[in-house]
């Protein structure tokens, strides 16, 4: 270990003296070169030391259901991951929603371990952010929510799947279904809409203005409830400013 330490403060000295020779405009680039050729080399040096592999043994639930238990693929994704405050960049893995967890293999990749959710703070996958919320007064579940609209208000979706049995007696199959509630972060309170008139209810202030925005731009609650509650709380956010 202390081999690995040593060779990784000389690539840094190294860099950082690279850096220093060069012209002032391009120190900060020749910095940023140098941090992230430390920090490349750190991940690839340490493997199966890395804490982020310290994870339990996976075991995937509902192996004869149809779909599968992960966020938007069955196959393993690209993205970054906050853990213990170290941000780990251009990793694969996968989001378990009926465990509200995460999945990646072991860094020999023999087998996949489900990452510690206490020590991850937020997420990126497959371009969909992720942070780890905890249970409030208002928000009675704590788990991962994407963050939909960002802002001085927010809309959060909670993505869970279960496995569903058929509804017909004589099918004894079953199938993993998305459920997904969805959030308004008003005043550091969480408010749950599900439809246009718990939407407005949350966002009375602005009531008039947002039914009116809505009838110009067309936009429909029931049929595409996801995409018109990001468009609302965008727009309530632009009138508030």
């Amino acid at each position: 270990m202390k081999y690995i330490i040593t060779a990784l403060l000389c690539v840094l000295v190294f860099s950082v003296q690279i850096s220093y020779s060069q012209n002032p405009i391009s120190d900060s680039i020749q910095y940023s070169h140098a941090a992230k050729n430390a920090r490349d080399f750190y991940r690839s040096s340490m493997k199966e030391n890395l804490l982020l592999f310290n994870g339990s043994e996976y075991g995937r639930i509902g192996h004869n259901s149809f779909g599968s238990p992960f966020f938007e693929s069955d196959s393993l994704m690209n993205g970054s991951i906050l853990f213990m405050d170290n941000w780990y960049e251009d990793v694969n893995f996968q989001y378990d929603l009926m465990l509200d967890k995460l999945v990646m293999y072991d860094y020999k990749k023999s087998y996949s371990v489900l990452l510690a959710s206490e020590q991850i703070k937020e997420f990126i996958i497959n371009g969909h952010h992720f942070y780890h919320l905890q249970n409030n007064a208002s928000l009675s579940k704590a788990g991962f929510y994407e963050n939909l609209v960002d802002g001085k208000n927010k809309l959060w979706a909670k993505r869970e799947k279960k496995v569903v049995l058929s509804a017909n007696a004589e099918d004894r199959t079953s199938r993993f279904t998305q459920y997904n509630s969805f959030f308004i972060q008003k005043n550091k309170l969480f408010y749950a809409v599900d439809d246009e008139s718990s939407l407005l209810k949350t966002m009375e202030d602005k009531r008039d203005e947002l039914k009116k925005y809505f009838r110009k731009n067309k936009i429909k609650f029931r049929k595409q409830f996801e995409s018109s509650a990001v468009k609302a709380v965008a727009y309530y956010n632009q009138l508030m400013q």
